[in-house]
């Protein structure tokens, strides 16, 4: 839930709680590194802050591997920001 209301938080430009939400969500989940999730909110906060080539490395990270048929997976909705980081250029 916590990934989700970061991921919120982040398109809704609110970036200081995304970020604030994202780090309680690993720390509750004991994650030392970020997941797919994580990196995905992470990616969207780059973005916000006008550093596409940041984003783009983040949202690389997020794992293929995890990818389903769900349109708003994380590795769909990755997909698609890299998509239209691409096009903006």
């Amino acid at each position: 839930m916590l990934h989700t209301l970061a991921a919120i938080q982040a398109e809704l430009g609110k970036t200081g709680e995304a970020r604030g939400l994202i780090l309680q969500a690993m720390t509750l989940a004991n994650l030392d590194e970020p997941n797919s999730e994580c990196w995905y909110v992470f990616g969207r906060i780059a973005e916000q802050h006008g550093v596409p080539s940041a984003a783009k490395a983040m949202y690389a990270r997020v794992k293929a591997e995890e990818a389903t048929a769900d349109p708003v997976s994380t590795v769909t909705l990755s997909r698609r920001r890299l998509a239209a980081i691409a096009e903006a250029r």
